[in-house]
């Protein structure tokens, strides 16, 4: 009997548990993620990660029991149900947009591992439901790419952000800032980035450059700056990228455009840090080729002098350095904090 009596506890305890997870379950379905439930979204201040996907929100904490050292925070929105009509319309397979999904997810996990203060810090990780992704950071200004005019999936545009021009001095002090920060992930964290571009930098609301956007980011051999990796796939045509599944062409280093598989190292993020430089200071990018892979090599191949005519000449050399086709040619992060493209 006590038996019996033991198995009727059991079965009514998963039972229960059962229950128990169907209303969960049920309940963020109908509230969204966790952070949604937790944080009162006060109003959208930018757009970030791959396709500019991610919708920042300024937001407070809904309850005083909720411990947090920022008041205001950070909450990053994911329309999973918008991401799924997109590619729908565009005919693309729900295999791209899982892949799509993990990538993002890949991002997500990585920021919660590195601590880092160059790195963007995550006050509550990525949770997710049916319709939703979302997770909560340090409150942010914005992307670089919104500071740079690129404003897509911001329903209405801050007034901080309109006709914003940042000054070569701030540039120069933000490069700085995220040459540090790539300098330990080189050499600390043993990762190379892959995909630093104006999407994958950030903001803070104090003003400090932090690095996000680790979807791409791969270890460095613990035996030295190498790794062989399988090049992304580029269309050779123009192709609007619905659901990024490699990082932006146009900050891409050409060892990772290549057809065939090649060692990545530190110095191929160190061509996107150059590209991103330049489209900082020259306001335009270097490659702007549409993500058409032929556009890209013809771009590398017959890039001139000219190019550089509106970088100031005293930054010259050390962008050309960073854009180098010979990976041994680029500068370290470590080079660019001691010898580069200084704040002064």
């Amino acid at each position: 009997m006590a038996l019996n009596m033991k198995s009727f506890t059991q079965a009514l305890a998963k039972t229960a548990a059962v229950i128990e997870k169907t209303v969960t379950t049920t309940v963020q379905e109908v509230t969204g993620p966790k952070a949604l439930q937790d944080y009162e979204l006060i109003n959208q201040i930018g757009s970030g990660g791959p396709g500019l996907v991610w919708k920042l929100y300024s937001a407070k904490s809904r309850s005083s029991s909720i411990p947090s050292q920022y008041p205001i925070v950070c909450v990053w929105v994911l329309d999973k149900k918008s991401v799924s009509e997109t590619r729908a319309r565009s005919g693309l397979s729900k295999a791209a947009e899982d892949a799509f999904f993990d990538i993002i997810r890949a991002d997500a996990a990585k920021l919660v591992r590195l601590r880092h203060p160059g790195v963007v810090h995550v006050v509550q990780g990525l949770d997710e439901t049916k319709n939703a992704m979302a997770m909560v950071t340090e409150p942010l200004f914005a992307s670089v790419a919104n500071a740079l005019g690129l404003v897509d999936n911001i329903a209405k545009v801050p007034k901080e952000l309109k006709g914003m021009e940042m000054g070569l001095l701030e540039v120069k002090h933000g490069m700085l800032q995220a040459a540090e920060s790539l300098d330990f992930l080189h050499n600390n964290a043993r990762l190379i980035h892959r995909a630093i571009s104006p999407e994958t930098v950030f903001i803070t609301s104090s003003g400090a450059w932090k690095l996000g956007g680790f979807g791409f980011a791969t270890s460095a051999d613990q035996g030295g700056d190498l790794t062989t990796v399988q090049p992304f796939h580029y269309p050779e045509y123009d192709e609007d990228s619905i659901l990024p599944s490699q990082p932006s062409l146009d900050y891409s280093a050409p060892e990772l455009v290549r057809s065939k598989p090649s060692t990545a190292g530190c110095a191929s993020d160190m061509f996107s840090f150059g590209c991103l430089a330049y489209h900082l200071i020259a306001r335009k990018p270097l490659l702007d080729c549409h993500n058409n892979v032929k556009m890209y090599m013809n771009t590398m191949t017959y890039m001139s002098h000219e190019a550089f005519s509106s970088i100031p000449t005293d930054l010259v050399p050390d962008l050309q350095r960073m854009l180098s086709v010979n990976e041994a040619s680029r500068p370290s992060a470590l080079d660019f904090t001691g010898n580069g493209v200084q704040a002064s």
